[in-house]
């Protein structure tokens, strides 16, 4: 699995949801910056709400599609891991 650096966008998406041990954190991109948000921020917002080590699961969710990414299964950085189609 490539490497996603952490100063990449995650894309287009208006909706994240960042899961990690037992908690599942709902993020709103503001709508000027929902093509710019970086995978740097989303783990700012996990260690906001608590994160201090593991895995964090993100789904970035558009209405039309949405990916799937990993971070720290492999070590300290994002990997692509899957696509749903809408809304999850």
């Amino acid at each position: 699995m490539d490497k996603i650096k952490g100063t990449d966008s995650i894309g287009y998406a208006d909706y994240l949801h960042i899961v990690f041990g037992e908690k599942c954190v709902e993020f709103f991109p503001e709508l000027e910056r929902n093509l710019d948000t970086t995978f740097d921020e989303v783990l700012e917002v996990a260690k906001k709400n608590g994160f201090k080590g593991g895995t964090i699961l993100l789904v970035a969710e558009s209405p039309l599609n949405g990916t799937v990414y990993r971070y720290g299964n492999y070590g300290d950085y994002w990997v692509e891991i899957g696509n749903t189609m809408g809304y999850a």
